[in-house]
């Protein structure tokens, strides 16, 4: 066994030995599993929408100057999905979950958090690069950027005193006059380089083929340009290092007091040389020195933003905090109920079924929410789609007849209009909530019913409730107008789906 083979088994040990490395496989397969071109919007989107804080992130990534440019701003998970594609979803989800992964981890040592933060500083850095020139793989180059740093987060977590060597080595050799990069001197110190190291966890993490190739990817020559696809990705994920380290050792951004614009060239004396190395990189990679600029500022901003909590999840976050209906709940009705008429009528009942149920979600901010739909040959009401936390695992339990019992499922199904229980434990409410749906939803306290009628039929009935938090306010004339015209785009759709009906 020589030198590298001793030193990664040594690594993956240590993972194994934490317990970390089960539960970081787990999630990334997980990703793949979950998301993936065979399965249906509505599947996709309950996968991620299980999860609150991933949601959040993903519609807030998807939101990107690039992104909003494929067809406007992008307010639900189904929507990014239908927009974006499958691949970009995949490696949107997959970089957050490596993000979070590594930010879970204890940072007792100041060089985990500030290795962290370089990850998140270059993947932004990335994104912009990608955005700046519209390139539609972005997601994918913002992947191999943040394994590109996988390697040093891997170190300086499970190997301190090996990273404390190496890092020991680069400032003795700064101090000296002679430059030793981090990859030579991890190879001087380890046997093995930091793409070698970002290349065996992506093999063993089981990423796609591009992904390990892009870590193993040589450094270009002085003047050569990337010739595959992977060199490209590996070439941008070290210029977005670099960048990043830039930043992050708090070096003047020359190009944020001075741009630069898209056709303009720097003398070998221009006073804006120490950014030189970074513009030759850039222009290599088909990447023009303004769109340099913009990464750079995007970066900075997001290191300023980044003081004192996770400039990640809080960030545009749309939604706010999961809780009662909000303030502003009837303007976001009537731009889910704009927005599901726009797209709907392209969309068959299996891809508008899922848009309009997460754009009530997301308007009146359940915590969950499924769909009932009827089989009308059984003569019972299923859940066959749900949002929320734990809901895949819940629909199977969710299921009624059509005939009538006195509860609010059956009252719901014979009304016109949106059926509000505020608080179902009490006394005179609890006995009309039925026994399947508590066993089900046990912290469900206030409930909003929609029914969908088609024919002077309820067909289908949207189900929402905000978790343990208690209903404030009413459900106003307006609001209820809305929700009624959004349960009207999905009775269209049945009759669209099905006319001879």
């Amino acid at each position: 066994m020589d030198k590298q083979e001793a030193f990664l088994d040594q690594l993956w040990a240590r993972l194994a030995e934490q317990g970390d490395f089960p539960t970081l496989q787990y999630c990334i397969d997980h990703v793949f599993s979950s998301l993936d071109a065979e399965r249906n919007v509505g599947e996709m989107a309950s996968s991620i929408l299980s999860d609150f804080s991933l949601s959040q992130k993903i519609i807030r990534l998807s939101n990107s100057a690039m992104y909003r440019s494929f067809g406007g701003e992008v307010t639900t998970v189904s929507r990014a999905i239908m927009v974006l594609g499958v691949d970009t979803v995949i490696h949107l989800t997959l970089g957050v979950r490596v993000l979070d992964f590594f930010q879970t981890m204890p940072e007792n040592r100041p060089r985990a958090a500030q290795a962290l933060k370089q990850a998140m500083v270059a993947a932004e850095f990335t994104r912009t690069l990608a955005e700046a020139r519209g390139i539609a793989d972005g997601e994918e180059a913002v992947v191999c950027t943040l394994m590109h740093h996988v390697s040093r987060l891997l170190l300086v977590l499970y190997v301190p005193e090996a990273w404390d060597r190496i890092a020991a080595m680069c400032e003795a050799g700064e101090q000296a006059g002679a430059q030793i990069g981090e990859d030579d001197a991890c190879r001087e110190v380890l046997g093995v380089s930091l793409g070698e190291i970002a290349r065996a966890a992506a093999v063993k993490w089981r990423l796609p083929p591009l992904i390990a190739g892009a870590m193993s990817a040589p450094p270009l020559p002085e003047g050569a340009m990337p010739e595959t696809h992977a060199g490209w990705l590996g070439a941008v994920a070290r210029l977005s290092s670099q960048a990043a380290a830039s930043i992050l050792a708090g070096q003047d951004d020359p190009l944020a007091e001075s741009p630069v614009r898209a056709n303009s060239s720097l003398r070998a004396d221009s006073p804006l040389q120490a950014a030189n190395p970074l513009l030759a990189a850039a222009q290599r990679l088909g990447l023009e020195p303004a769109h340099l600029g913009q990464a750079l500022a995007q970066a900075r901003a997001l290191t300023t933003s980044m003081a004192a909590t996770d400039a990640a999840s809080q960030a545009g976050d749309d939604a706010g905090q999961q809780g009662s209906k909000p303030a502003d709940a009837l303007a976001r009705l009537q731009r889910a109920v704009a927005e599901v008429r726009q797209e709907g009528g392209a969309m068959s009942i299996a891809e508008l079924a899922p848009f309009a149920l997460e754009s009530a979600m997301r308007a009146l901010n359940f915590s969950r929410c499924f769909l009932m739909l009827l089989n009308p040959s059984a003569r019972r009401f299923g859940a066959r789609l749900g949002f929320g936390e734990g809901m895949r695992e819940k629909l199977d339990q969710l299921s009624f007849e059509e005939g009538f019992v006195p509860d609010v499922f059956h009252f719901a199904t014979l009304a016109d209009r949106p059926l509000l229980i505020e608080d179902t434990f009490d006394r005179e409410a609890a006995h009309r909530v039925p026994r399947w749906y508590r066993e089900a939803m046990p912290d469900a306290r206030a409930l909003l019913l929609i029914p969908v009628r088609v024919r002077n039929r309820c067909v289908a009935l949207i189900c929402g409730d905000w978790g343990d938090a208690r209903f404030t306010g009413a459900l106003s004339a307006e609001e209820a107008d809305a929700i009624v015209q959004l349960a009207a785009e999905i009775s269209a759709g049945f009759l669209r789906s099905a006319p001879a009906r």
